[in-house]
């Protein structure tokens, strides 16, 4: 097995089929429940992880694709609603920085109403004390596929693209007071359902982690769920893999 293979992540049939039909050589596996291609993207070799929705299931296909294929970085990337009210449809957020916006700890009511809330971090595996203890709120992006995502923006026009954070969890907002909450409160750029859960196994494992997200809507904009944009964002991610130096 090619201990520099690449692992990209997508939620759904429209955030990984472009990914899978651009390989040469694909070979199909099922792990589990869930479905992996590996094949070759212009000399890279790379597997393409179809992690279906949610926390739980991102979570579940990372821990089985990186067992199985062992890769020396996994891109989480896809759709995401928009946060910050700068963005708009077909903006790209590369993930700086994560966070669970579902783990939480609220004032007490007689105190504080609900936007009196504090983040907490995940529970996960601590190798020193071999036990779970609670970690940091915040997981950082890789910095060198930060930089080879930077590398590739100039070369991006339907839209800008920029460092932020994912607010991650399997939640959809749609009222604006509470989303510029969590901007305003925690700095979300956007929100999506599975760039966290895969960032805290990949820390587990000690392996190079970056979600890169396209904004689909934004409520600031008005705008609905455009399927179209998922196309766009593994148009550059596979542009990005091409910068990756491993």
């Amino acid at each position: 097995m090619n201990t520099k293979i690449i692992m990209l992540q997508g939620a759904m049939d429209l955030e990984t089929e472009l990914l899978i039909a651009s390989l040469e050589q694909p070979q199909e596996y099922l792990l589990g429940k869930w479905r992996f291609v590996e094949g070759i993207y212009k000399d890279k070799p790379l597997v393409i992880a179809a992690t279906s929705i949610g926390s739980a299931n991102a979570a579940a296909a990372t821990a089985l694709g990186i067992e199985h294929f062992h890769p020396a970085a996994v891109i989480n990337q896809g759709t995401a609603g928009g946060h910050d009210p700068a963005l708009k449809a077909f903006d790209i957020v590369l993930g700086k920085q994560s966070f669970d916006v579902s783990s939480y700890r609220t004032a007490k009511e007689e105190q504080a109403d609900w936007q009196h809330m504090e983040l907490m971090g995940a529970y996960a595996y601590d190798p020193q004390e071999k036990t779970f203890l609670p970690q940091s709120v915040y997981y950082s992006g890789d910095q060198k596929l930060l930089e080879a995502a930077h590398k590739t923006a100039s070369e991006y026009t339907r839209g800008k693209v920029v460092n932020g954070c994912f607010a991650s969890s399997n939640t959809w907002n749609r009222q604006k007071e509470r989303i510029r909450y969590l901007h305003e409160q925690f700095g979300s750029s956007c929100e999506e359902m599975e760039v966290h859960s895969a960032a805290q196994i990949c820390q587990q494992y000690k392996i190079p982690f970056l979600g890169i997200r396209i904004i689909s809507n934004t409520e600031f904009q008005d705008e609905e769920f455009q399927p179209e944009s998922a196309k766009a964002c593994q148009q550059f991610v596979l542009k990005v893999v091409q910068n990756i130096t491993l």
